[in-house]
Formats: C-alpha cells, sequence, structure tokens
C-alpha cells in the first residue's frame, strides 16, 4: 500500500473546515462549500476494483478507501474537512443483528451491492423476532472483532489514520423496510397497524440496546444522534404522525440531547415543521425527491443541509443538466450561509468523474458569495422575473 502523508494535506483540510464551519453557523464564507456523499464502492470502482474484491477483502478496502482521500483531495477537490477510513458493511446491518440471509457479491457477481433477504414473511414471523443481547450475539461480537482487524491493518499500513466504525440499525420504520421488504412493509401498516406497531417497538428497543453497547465500548456518552430514515418520506402526514414520529422522538429524546442529524433521501418537504419544532434537528441530508425552494425556505437560519443535486444529471446527457441542478441549488439554498452543496443521497459508482469533477468546479464558480441571480444563466430562463 501507498504511504499516506496527512500532513501534506493539513493546509487544505484546514481552509475547508473554516469555509465549511462558517456556513454552518448561517454565515456566508468566499463561496458556497462543495461537500461531495464519496462512499468506498465509487472509489473501488474508481481503481480498479469489483465490489466483491471490495467488501470481501479488508486491504483492498483499506486501500481504495485510502486512495479515494487522495484522490479527492488532489483531483476532485471538493472541501472535504477531514480524512479517515471505516470498516464499510453496506446496508446489511438489520441483517447481522436479526440473522437474516445477507446477499453479498462474489465472483459469479461481482458488482452485487450487499443485500438482506428479508427474513418477516408472516405477522407471526414478528413475535418470533428477538431483540438480541449484543455481549452474546454472534454476528454482532464478530463484527466487533472484523472491525479490531480493519484498524489493526490501518495502524500497521497508516500510522494514525482516523478509523471509524460501529454497528446500528435504522430508526423503526427502516429497519422494518429492510426485514419486511418495501411493499410489505406500506401495505401491513394499512392492514394490520397493531402488530406493525409491536414490531417498532422490538426495533426500538434493539436500537437503544446496540446504541447503548456502543457507549459501553468505546468510552463515549449520549448527546449526539444521526438518523437515516428513508423509507418514513414515502408515507403522508397522518401515516408519518402514527408511525415514524414518536419513536423517533424517543430515540432523539435518549440520545441527541445537544446535536440532531437526520438524512432522507426521500420526501422531508411535506413534515419540515415536525423536524425543525418537534424533533428540532440540527443537521440534515436533503434527498432528491424534495422541493429545494420549499426545504430552503423552512430551515434557513435554522438547520444546517446539504444535498439535493440530483446525481441522475451527471450520468448522462447535457452538462446543460448538470449545470441547471447546481444552479437551482445554490440559488435557493446558499444565501445567508448554513448549506453545503452535495448530490442528494448517494453518488452512485456509475457516475462518471469528469463529470462529477465538472459539477464541482460549477458550483464553486456559480456559488460564490454574495449570490447573484444573474450568475444563472440556465435558471433565471425559467424563474419568473
Amino acid at each position: 500500500m501507498e504511504p499516506f502523508n496527512q500532513a501534506k494535506y493539513s493546509s487544505i483540510l484546514e481552509e475547508n473546515r473554516r469555509r465549511v464551519e462558517k456556513a454552518a453557523e448561517f454565515k456566508e464564507p468566499d463561496r458556497v462549500p462543495v461537500v461531495i456523499g464519496l462512499g468506498g464502492p465509487y472509489y473501488a470502482r474508481l481503481f480498479g476494483y469489483t465490489f466483491a474484491e471490495y467488501y470481501n477483502d479488508m486491504s483492498i478496502m483499506l486501500d481504495a478507501q485510502v486512495k479515494g482521500l487522495k484522490w479527492r483531495l488532489e483531483w476532485l477537490r471538493d472541501d472535504l474537512t477531514g480524512i479517515g477510513v471505516h470498516l464499510d458493511l453496506g446496508a446489511i446491518s438489520e441483517g447481522i443483528v436479526f440473522d437474516c440471509r445477507v446477499e453479498m457479491p462474489d465472483e459469479g457477481n461481482p458488482w452485487l451491492s450487499p443485500w438482506i433477504i428479508p427474513r418477516i414473511k408472516t405477522l407471526e414471523d414478528i413475535d418470533r423476532l428477538e431483540v438480541p443481547d449484543p455481549r452474546r450475539h454472534k454476528g454482532i461480537q464478530a463484527y466487533y472483532e472484523r472491525l479490531e482487524k480493519f484498524r489493526e491493518l490501518a495502524r500497521k499500513n497508516y500510522q494514525g489514520l482516523p478509523v471509524g466504525g460501529w454497528l446500528q440499525i435504522h430508526p423503526p420504520v427502516s429497519a422494518a423496510g429492510s426485514l419486511i421488504g418495501p411493499e410489505k412493509l406500506y401495505r401491513w401498516l394499512y392492514e394490520s397497524p397493531g402488530e406493525m406497531h409491536r414490531l417498532f417497538r422490538k426495533l426500538e428497543e434493539a436500537f437503544n440496546t446496540l446504541q447503548e453497547y456502543y457507549y459501553e465500548i468505546s468510552g463515549s456518552e449520549p448527546g449526539s444522534l444521526g438518523l437515516a430514515d428513508d423509507h418514513s418520506g414515502y408515507l403522508n402526514r397522518r401515516m408519518y404522525e402514527e408511525f415514524t414520529l414518536p419513536y423517533n422522538l424517543r430515540l432523539y429524546e435518549r440520545h441527541g440531547a445537544n446535536h440532531r442529524y437526520l438524512h432522507m433521501d426521500s420526501h422531508m418537504d411535506h413534515i419540515t415543521d415536525i423536524l425543525l419544532n418537534v424533533y428540532r434537528i440540527n443537521e440534515a441530508d436533503v434527498g432528491v425527491e424534495n422541493n429545494i425552494k420549499t426545504i430552503a425556505g423552512a430551515f434557513r437560519g435554522k438547520v444546517f443541509f446539504n444535498g439535493n443535486a440530483d446525481w441522475r444529471a451527471l450520468l448522462e446527457g447535457s452538462l446543460e443538466n448538470v449545470e441547471l441542478e447546481v444552479e437551482k441549488c445554490v440559488f435557493y439554498a446558499a444565501p445567508g450561509g448554513g448549506y453545503v452543496f452535495d448530490n442528494g443521497g448517494e453518488t452512485y459508482a456509475d457516475i462518471p468523474p469528469e463529470r462529477l469533477r465538472y459539477e464541482v468546479e460549477y458550483a464553486k464558480k456559480v456559488g460564490r458569495y454574495p449570490i447573484r441571480r444573474e450568475c444563472f444563466k440556465h435558471l433565471n430562463r425559467i424563474l419568473k422575473p
């Protein structure tokens, strides 16, 4: 593995941190910060590894992530604020915690993303689902043993490089989506609400158990909590208030006294008052399905947020489509600070790196403060005078 000279990037990282921190204070830095949400699978594909190699070989996982950090700092040049690597599971935490069958990429299917096979087939299966004891659960203990091996590998090859990783499920509605499957999840919410609440209470208990186990083994304390809850965004407001709000609120109150973060790739623009006045979130990651004008109007000066640019514009077509996505986000969300430009959701592995760099450069160009309407050549054609 190639060496990683952290000191080489210290001045770049410090400049990026200052820019992002100023925006987080709802002030205007020199330009809107641009921090692209990139993960290990993107780096793996970029540097010639299959998903099978990346997820099944920790040395390859580490190499891809370290090369990805260098690539961002030297070539992509977005406003990355910190360096570090993590043990990457893919989206299979519920599978580990609740002993589901998990499909992993292999030689026969090298580009498969890790996938949970739902284990709850009938309502009666809800009664058979058990909240695990992390200290005795083989899958949970195996995860933390693997994490320690990953840390040792990083220490051996990249002394001082921060290593992250911990095991946690999604909040109840999204965790249920993994265990049941999305189609059955939404149907059962209408047909069998009592049974679904029984499931959600178990999932809430499991979340708390895993969180408190993490405090125990890491020495950390409650105070900050982030939730990733994509499935809930497809519920109408009444359903959201019944099936999501009480569970997520209790999680925030128990673990997030000081800071609350919410990621939703799905809709949140119909529940902004709940996010602000009930959850009292501090930070949000906004998916592509939201109306950025609505979100920006609700969050301005109150919630530090990122995202919403449609990553699909990066796959193909004219670069004007990329420019329009950038202009839309910057025009509505950047004035006054409080916003970081990013694509909504994950930046998928198939996105060409050249188009991604064009997006970053264009966001830097049109995102200079003060934000002026005349700078938006495409958006001005569709805005009312």
